[in-house]
């Protein structure tokens, strides 16, 4: 049975644009998307997208991992799902794992989630819902490298593969889009009260054809309106 779909939505009531949605139907270490897009050296990043998580499944989950082939654990936004207690976001880089900070609460309803990070000390942020949830430093001073397989839904033990079921992620992801530089808090509130991911230049702008989908996927189509 296939357990992610890719849905057309109507994401939010208050919004009049339509997404295609990563649906994540249960942990797998099979289900994950790759992006195409062939990435440069960074030295500064931002990676924005909306979530919504399967309020039934807890532990460590991986929202999405980058690999290089001379450094697997590249740069990784992972999460802490405890029963009873908000999710808690973790950005990864370089091998240098940051704390993890509550975000919002495992609610089952959808919600924004924007990390950046920069080589210039480290310098990293976590923003959820517009809003900036934590920021601090010294999280690697290693530019994040070219040529890298960037996967949504699961953690890379080699470059591009070796998943493990117990730290991928379950539930919803979509409008996913990643710069090349740091976007500052006035962006990412701007980009959440217009209801739109569009702020200048990003690198990567989600879109079906833009990524590869694990071919034992369904692929499927459907509307509606998702919880907000």
């Amino acid at each position: 049975m296939n357990l992610l779909s890719l849905f057309l939505f109507k994401l939010y009531a208050h919004c009049s644009s339509e997404t295609l949605i990563l649906e994540f139907a249960g942990r797998s270490d099979r289900n994950h998307a790759r992006l195409l897009h062939k990435f440069p050296s960074m030295d500064s990043v931002s990676v924005c997208t909306r979530v919504r998580f399967d309020p039934n499944c807890f532990g460590i989950s991986t929202i999405f991992s980058y690999s290089i082939q001379s450094y697997i654990n590249e740069f990784q936004l992972r999460v802490n799902l405890v029963k009873g207690k908000p999710v808690q976001l973790a950005l990864l880089v370089h091998g240098v794992h940051g704390p993890y900070k509550e975000a919002f609460d495992l609610d089952d309803f959808w919600h924004s989630v924007c990390v950046s990070w920069s080589q210039s000390g480290g310098r990293w942020a976590l923003f959820t819902d517009g809003l900036v949830v934590s920021r601090g430093e010294g999280l690697s001073s290693n530019n994040i490298g070219p040529g890298g397989r960037f996967i949504i839904g699961q953690e890379q033990d080699t470059f591009g593969g070796s998943f493990k079921k117990n730290e991928s992620f379950s539930g919803s992801i979509t409008e996913l889009y990643i710069w090349d530089r740091v976007l500052n808090s006035s962006e990412i509130y701007t980009m959440e009260k217009e209801c739109s991911p569009n702020s200048s230049g990003p690198v990567f702008k989600w879109s079906g054809s833009a990524m590869e989908i694990e071919d034992s996927y369904l692929a499927a189509q459907s509307s509606g309106v998702v919880k907000y």
